[in-house]
């Protein structure tokens, strides 16, 4: 078995280090601070600045801009965005991955050629909106509503927690067209446009992290769009909710593992700056033994999404549950990495002039977005049973 990055790889690792410590990183404070009406300028901005490297385009063919790259590729630049800037890794992958994948998967030609490029080039902005105010982790239970009247379709029902909701020049909006066939057969997904009569966001959220990628409800009141707005068939859309969630569950899990990598190396340069006793922190077993923990946990992050990537690439019928592996220990350890890097620093991390404390607050998010971890262990186990059963 071969661990080592390929050539390609480490030329990206190394590339968006440098670009995202360069021009993304010295921005992760101002968006984390700025006040909700002054947000969607500034992550437009930073989501300019990804398209600009390529960023969105690398899980995107050429033929609409992209570079088609590897998930394992994706996961060694997404790593190096998340450390810079968690907020911005999360809108980037709402538009290009969330919105984007399924539009890759399942979208028209014709739809692939009027979104794919734009988003791309980081000129358009999408969403993805599945999440209800009572269709959490019970995805099944949406309530949104898709009539079919002629040619056109009625969307009535309300989205919450929507990344990039307030910015998004469009939305995947997942709806019941036929409650009696189940969410196996009766809910489909539509492209809704911002500006769609009937087709409005809620006010920003007040959030405890991510604070710099605005998150709001989308609403739907007798929102008409025609036919060609439907994407892939009707009756498919839940399939292919399911199927993009997979891979944002890798997202999630790579946010994750950025967010822990960056609480590492600063926990580890303070460590080596902060004196007590005549020596440096770093120097005391406590600490040491804390950093060290730190590397494993943030180690084992990184070969779990990687194996998970991998599987997902190359068709493995594993890839799921992998996935969902990767996000419970990626999102779990992250929270505790976060918190040994604020530990460390002492009185000093918990003042907001010193990143971990933004980090540790972006932290929380990964064990409830994209599948709360009490879901991820359902699935887990749901697969450990069946592959071990009599």
């Amino acid at each position: 078995m071969n661990y080592d990055l390929t050539p390609e790889q480490l030329s990206i690792k190394d590339n968006f280090t440098k670009f995202c410590t360069k021009e993304i990183e010295p921005r992760a404070a101002l968006l984390d601070e700025a006040p909700h009406e002054e947000v969607p300028g500034l992550i437009r901005e930073n989501i300019k600045k990804m398209a600009g490297i390529g960023y969105l385009g690398i899980g995107h063919e050429e033929a609409y801009g992209g570079t088609n790259l590897d998930l394992i590729s994706q996961a060694i630049a997404g790593e190096a965005v998340a450390a810079a800037c968690a907020s911005t890794f999360l809108s980037c992958g709402a538009s290009s991955g969330l919105f984007g994948m399924p539009l890759r998967l399942f979208g028209s030609e014709e739809q692939k050629k009027k979104y794919l490029p734009g988003i791309i080039k980081g000129e358009i902005i999408g969403c993805f909106g599945l999440t209800e105010p009572e269709a959490g982790s019970d995805a099944a239970s949406i309530k949104t509503a898709a009539v079919k009247d002629g040619d056109r379709w009625i969307l009535n029902g309300t989205k919450t927690f929507i990344t990039n909701a307030t910015i998004a020049d469009v939305a995947l909006i997942f709806a019941y067209n036929d409650k009696a066939k189940g969410p196996g057969a009766g809910v489909t997904c539509f492209l809704v446009e911002a500006g769609t009569p009937g087709f409005k966001a809620g006010k920003p959220f007040d959030k405890m992290g991510f604070r710099g990628s605005p998150t709001a409800e989308l609403i739907l009141e007798d929102c008409e769009v025609p036919d060609s707005a439907v994407l892939g068939t009707v009756g498919s859309g839940f399939i292919q909710a399911m199927m993009t969630l997979e891979y944002g569950r890798i997202g999630m899990a790579t946010v994750c593992l950025g967010i822990a990598s960056k609480c590492l190396e600063l926990a580890n340069k303070y460590s080596k700056e902060r004196v007590v006793f005549g020596k440096p922190i770093n120097r005391f077993q406590d600490i040491s033994f804390k950093l060290a923990d730190m590397l494993i946990m943030s180690d084992t992050a990184r070969l779990l999404i990687y194996q998970a990537a991998w599987a997902k690439q190359t068709g493995r019928p594993e890839s799921a549950v992998l996935a969902s592996v990767a996000k419970v220990w990626a999102s779990e350890t992250g929270k505790q990495i976060s918190d040994l890097a604020v530990q460390i620093h002492g009185g000093y991390g918990y003042m907001k002039e010193y990143p971990v404390e933004r980090l540790y607050r972006d932290a929380r998010l990964g064990e409830i977005g994209e599948g709360a971890s009490e879901i991820q262990r359902i699935l887990i186990a749901k697969d450990l049973i069946r592959r071990y059963a009599a």
